[in-house]
């Protein structure tokens, strides 16, 4: 296999290209555009380039949705509207900063790839370049129908020969099977080996594993998962906490399908929004690297829900005057008293241990990792043997497998019939933090409302919240986009 990083940066794949993506080929027409094979190459960078965007992959919304959960808050009050809608108590979308600009970014990945899909076929240029770019192409333009559909529902199904679609919702189900189909050309356009900065078919069939977890179509996302773990190509680390280290970037290359990454002083801010400020709190000198991060926080509900053996607390969250942590230069333990939660989100925190401090470090995000497909292939079992959410204390022995390696490399024992209970605890421990995997799970096995609606509040910051279904798992849909389609782009219900 070759290892490699998936890198979501337009500079490094395909640095040529920078000066032209200025001018937006996408504005231009087809006579101008998409000629050559290079002319390809750039119009395929440029549907990648707003994922790396702050509000959408490279930071603010991937990073708030853990906040709809049970396990994070919006730490940041300077986003009230954003805020009741993790709370559940908004009956309008208008926030215009993380909803608003995370919805366009995602959009201009649908549509930016749909050019490529519409118009590199037309191009004369060398077979396999032009499989790969398309099927490229069609991984990015279901990830962004996949990011659209979990949060609204039915979406504007872009047609480039139509300008009326993009003021039009489709259905879910429509928009569902769009995703299906675009992965599943990709699974015929794409390899196992693959250059730097590209998706290759670990990250198809781990995305397809969960798109259809997502539609509960259980034998195939048993048999997509399977793909991946029979492939030989994709592992576990040996080290949980060394997946969030920059000193080991090349080798977790095995876990991480896809990653949007980090360059040194550019690009992603996700692990600073995380970073909490005012570690010390003046027991040691504190780094100045300007504020605005802290946006995220964990709950003491989710500190607390850990089994003591778990390595992975250690490696996830820290609680103030309790757990010994590493920053600029100094390792003590951590004190946060501006942090209105006792707890905070340390994943991310590594590259900030030493003396030297940098405001984007470089650290590459995980999207997509095999653990994930590894727990996807476990609750396929289950669902298929009498298991799931309907009947959460059923054992099931064959899924114990893909289970138990993500379990004992946490420091757990492994569990001989897990049950659906067990499953929930490993995907909450495992993917915490990471866009958002909690609330999206919860929704989609029908236990929100029941798991939400019983935890009561903690301090100001996480109120006692009430789920409505199916009202709430939808957010309310961006009323700008609501506006500017002059009433054709319908509210959600309950809204």
């Amino acid at each position: 296999m070759k290892k490699y990083i998936a890198y979501l940066s337009i500079g490094l794949i395909l640095n040529s290209c920078s000066k032209f993506l200025d001018q937006q080929p996408h504005n231009l027409t087809s006579a101008a555009f998409w000629q050559t094979a290079d002319q390809a190459e750039a119009g395929l960078a440029g549907a990648y380039s707003p994922l790396q965007q702050e509000e959408a992959l490279g930071g603010e919304e991937w990073a708030c949705m853990e906040a709809f959960s049970d396990i994070g808050y919006v730490n940041d009050v300077g986003f009230p509207d954003y805020i009741a809608m993790t709370e559940f108590r908004a009956n309008q979308n208008v926030d215009g900063d993380m909803s608003l600009l995370g919805y366009q970014q995602y959009f201009q990945t649908i549509k930016r790839a749909t050019d490529v899909l519409a118009n590199v076929p037309n191009i004369d240029m060398d077979p396999a370049q032009k499989n790969r770019i398309l099927g490229e192409a069609n991984f990015l333009l279901a990830w962004g129908y996949f990011w659209e559909v979990r949060l609204y529902g039915g979406v504007p199904l872009y047609d480039p020969n139509n300008v009326a679609s993009a003021t039009v919702r489709a259905t879910a189900a429509q928009i569902w099977t769009v995703i299906e189909t675009c992965l599943t050309n990709a699974t015929t356009q794409l390899q196992w080996s693959h250059d730097e900065g590209r998706p290759g078919l670990g990250a198809v069939y781990g995305l397809l594993a969960k798109v259809y977890a997502y539609e509960s179509k259980w034998p195939e996302s048993k048999t997509a998962a399977e793909m991946v773990i029979n492939s030989g190509n994709h592992g576990l680390v040996s080290v949980y906490s060394n997946l969030w280290s920059l000193d080991h970037a090349q080798d977790n290359a095995l876990e991480n399908l896809w990653v949007l990454g980090g360059r040194v002083n550019n690009g992603v801010l996700t692990s600073t929004l995380y970073l909490p400020f005012n570690v010390w709190g003046g027991t040691h000198d504190e780094p100045s690297i300007g504020t605005g991060w802290r946006l995220v926080s964990a709950t003491e509900n989710f500190y607390d829900s850990y089994d003591p053996q778990d390595i992975r607390k250690k490696a996830t969250v820290a609680k103030r005057g309790v757990d010994v942590v590493s920053f600029g230069g100094f390792t003590d333990i951590i004190q946060i008293p501006e942090n209105r939660s006792p707890v905070v989100c340390t994943k991310f925190m590594q590259p900030y241990a030493g003396p030297t401090i940098l405001y984007n470090p470089g650290m590459d995000i995980p999207i997509l990792r095999y653990a994930d497909v590894l727990l996807l292939d476990a609750e396929a079992i289950m669902n298929l043997n009498g298991g799931g959410p309907t009947n959460p204390s059923t054992p099931v022995a064959a899924a114990a497998e893909p289970l138990n390696l993500v379990r004992v490399r946490a420091g757990l024992p492994p569990i001989a019939a897990p049950t659906f209970s067990d499953l929930m605890y490993e995907r909450k421990a495992e993917l915490a933090f990471e866009g958002g995997d909690r609330h999206f799970d919860l929704v989609r096995w029908g236990l929100a409302a029941q798991v939400y609606n019983s935890i009561p509040a903690e301090g100001t910051y996480k109120p006692a919240r009430t789920f409505t279904a199916p009202k709430n798992n939808l957010l309310p849909y961006v009323q700008n986009e609501i506006d500017v389609s002059s009433g054709t782009i319908t509210q959600n219900p309950g809204y």
